[in-house]
C-alpha cells in the first residue's frame, strides 16, 4: 500500500467518476436544479481537501453569472449561519462523517436551509441529513486524498454544469481531462529528478496560482505537508505581489500554476520577475517556461519526492 497507487489510480478513477455521473439516474440532478433555481445562490463548504475541491466549481458558476462562494466549514458553523438564509448549502465531504460537516447539516436543517451532500458515502450521516445526496463515485485512497480529491472536484463541476444548464458540455470537458491524465502523469514522472533537485533544500515551498488553480495550490500544500512534514505556503499570485514578493532571492523556490486567459499572462510576467531575482521555479501549464522545470501537471510527483 503506497501513495504511488493513489497517484496512478487517478487515471481509471476519473474515467469511472465521469461515466458514473453520465449514466446516473437524473432524478438527483433534477432535484438539485429545482433547489438551486429557487434559491439563486449557492455556498459550498467543506474541510481540507473537501473545501479545496469546490473552488473550480465556484469560479465556474461565478464566471457564468451565478452567485457562488466557498467557506471553510470550521468557520461556517460558528458565527456565520445567519448569512446562509436563502442559499443552497453544498456539503462536500468524502466520508460524510466529518464532525463539522454534520454540525453544518444540522444547523441548516434547523434553519430551513436547503442542503446538497456531495459524498462518497451515500448512507453517511451528512447524506441522511441533506435534502439531496449526490454520490462522487470515487475510489478510496490508500494513504492521502489524491484520486478521491479529483473525484470530488469533478463531481462539484458536474453539479455546477447542471445548475447552469451545461451538463453535457461539462461532461465532455471532463471526459477530455480523463483521456489526457494518463499522458500527463507519464510526463510528470519524467520530471521527478529535476523536481527533487529544485525543492530538496526549500523551506518553505511556495505554491502560487490564480483562479481555479487556487484549488491546486491549496490542495498541493495540504498533501505535501501531510506526507513530508515540510512547510508549504499556498497563495494567490496577486496577493503574493502585495508584500510577500519581498522574500524572493536566490534561496526562493516556488511552483507556479499558469492558469488561463489574462491571469495566465500575469502569471508568466511574475515568473520572469522571480527568475530575475534568482528564484528557482517549477511551472505547471500548457506552455513551457524557459529556465523552469516545466510540466503540464507535476504536482503529483512532488507529493512523493519531498518525502524521500
Amino acid at each position: 500500500m503506497t501513495v504511488w497507487n493513489d497517484i496512478l489510480s487517478q487515471v481509471d478513477n476519473l474515467h469511472n467518476v465521469v461515466e458514473s455521473h453520465a449514466g446516473a439516474d437524473r432524478k438527483v440532478l433534477e432535484q438539485i436544479a429545482r433547489l438551486t433555481e429557487k434559491a439563486g445562490r449557492i455556498i459550498f463548504t467543506g474541510v481540507g481537501s473537501g473545501l479545496n475541491a469546490t473552488i473550480p466549481a465556484t469560479y465556474y458558476l461565478m464566471s457564468c453569472g451565478y452567485p457562488a462562494q466557498y467557506i471553510d466549514t470550521t468557520e461556517l458553523i460558528y458565527n456565520l449561519p445567519p448569512g446562509l438564509k436563502g442559499c443552497v448549502l453544498v456539503l462536500n465531504t468524502r466520508s460524510g462523517e466529518t464532525a463539522e460537516l454534520i454540525r453544518a447539516a444540522e444547523i441548516a436543517r434547523r434553519q430551513g436551509i436547503s442542503t446538497i451532500a456531495i459524498t462518497n458515502e451515500i448512507n453517511s450521516t451528512v447524506a441522511r441529513l441533506a435534502d439531496v445526496c449526490m454520490p462522487t463515485y470515487s475510489r478510496w485512497d490508500d494513504l492521502v486524498v489524491i484520486s478521491a480529491y479529483g473525484g470530488m472536484l469533478a463531481s462539484e463541476l458536474v453539479l455546477a454544469g447542471q445548475i447552469l444548464g451545461k451538463l453535457d458540455e461539462v461532461l465532455a470537458d471532463l471526459r477530455a481531462a480523463a483521456g489526457a491524465i494518463g499522458e500527463t502523469l507519464k510526463q510528470s514522472i519524467e520530471k521527478r529528478e529535476a523536481l527533487n533537485r529544485l525543492f530538496a533544500q526549500s523551506r518553505p515551498i511556495y505554491l502560487l496560482g490564480r483562479g481555479p488553480s487556487v484549488a491546486s495550490t491549496h490542495g498541493g500544500a495540504l498533501v505535501i505537508e501531510e506526507m513530508s512534514r515540510r512547510p508549504v505556503v499556498s497563495m494567490v499570485t496577486g496577493l503574493f505581489r502585495q508584500g510577500p514578493i519581498e522574500v524572493v532571492d536566490e534561496r526562493f523556490q516556488a511552483m507556479l500554476f499558469e492558469g488561463a486567459g489574462e491571469p495566465a499572462r500575469l502569471n508568466r510576467i511574475l515568473a520572469h520577475e522571480l527568475q530575475k531575482k534568482g528564484a528557482g521555479l517549477a511551472w505547471v501549464g500548457t506552455q513551457p517556461l524557459e529556465g523552469a522545470v516545466s510540466s503540464p501537471a507535476i504536482l503529483s510527483i512532488l507529493f512523493i519526492h519531498v518525502r524521500e
